[in-house]
């Protein structure tokens, strides 16, 4: 059994082993950056002229918006893009080299220690991610309260995040993986949460139980609104514990059998 100071050193071995992961990964580093810009430059230039109206909800109220078409594009194209990027690393990060890692818990390396050091390095991935998001987006739009906005980028992604690593662990089929984490995030941020595309399901309940709804709602009461939506920012808490919880479900269970403390 690892002693506390042993399990500290362990963890930041495993957080230091995992940045050079992806510093190898030369061509995803590149994709990190490449694909946010690259995707809100063509919505800035494809994206037509007009207004739309989006209802942000609160907990006693329902606030209604009439934004720019091009707004909207850009944030739900941004929401959609930090979702699947997310997803996509977190895949990387708890499917690949997992065998060699299952193999290190055999031996006595605490499955704890290594969803905790995993998942850090992941929450610093997350955070870059949204920074560079909304350092383009604020290129391109006045936005209002943008460190609650940041907040709400960290929560989606972390969301997403915690669904691709389950997604990556139980499929341990890389391209199953990605078209599961692609469906999710096109249907789900990038279409049905968006009225540019699908203005009816704002009137419907489902999307409401989709992981997107109420970071997005956070997002856009916080740069639009100007107001913190606690409501949306206490459901986002919920869900993003909710599928953290389910992967550190799924890494114990991949693990079971092979840990003995």
């Amino acid at each position: 059994m690892l002693k506390t100071t042993d399990r500290r050193g362990v963890f930041w071995m495993l957080y230091r082993l995992t940045s050079l992961e992806l510093l190898r990964n030369r061509f995803g580093l590149i994709l990190l950056i490449i694909i946010p810009v690259l995707f809100l430059a063509v919505v800035e230039g494809t994206t037509g002229q007009g207004s739309l109206p989006v209802k942000l909800y609160f907990f006693h109220s329902i606030v209604p918006l009439l934004l720019p078409a091009k707004e909207i594009s850009l944030v739900f194209m941004a929401a959609a893009v930090s979702g699947f990027l997310t997803a996509y690393y977190a895949v990387l990060l708890f499917q690949q080299d997992f065998s060699y890692y299952r193999y290190c818990v055999s031996l006595g390396m605490p499955p704890r220690v290594f969803a905790l050091s995993r998942f850090a390095f992941f929450f610093t991935l997350v955070a870059g991610l949204a920074l560079l998001v909304l350092g383009v987006l604020a290129c391109m739009l006045p936005l209002q309260q943008v460190p609650a906005a940041f907040v709400g980028f960290l929560l989606l992604g972390t969301v997403y995040g915690a669904y691709g690593g389950a997604v990556g662990l139980l499929s341990r089929d890389h391209m199953v993986a990605i078209l599961l984490i692609a469906l999710l995030a096109n249907l789900d941020a990038g279409w049905l949460q968006n009225p540019v595309f699908y203005s009816s399901a704002q009137q419907g309940g489902f999307i409401r139980w989709l992981p997107a709804f109420y970071p997005c709602q956070f997002i856009f009461s916080a740069l639009f609104a100007g107001r913190i939506n606690a409501w949306a920012l206490l459901m986002s808490f919920l869900y993003t514990l909710v599928f953290l919880i389910l992967l550190f479900a799924v890494v114990r269970h991949r693990l079971k059998g092979v840990y003995h403390d």
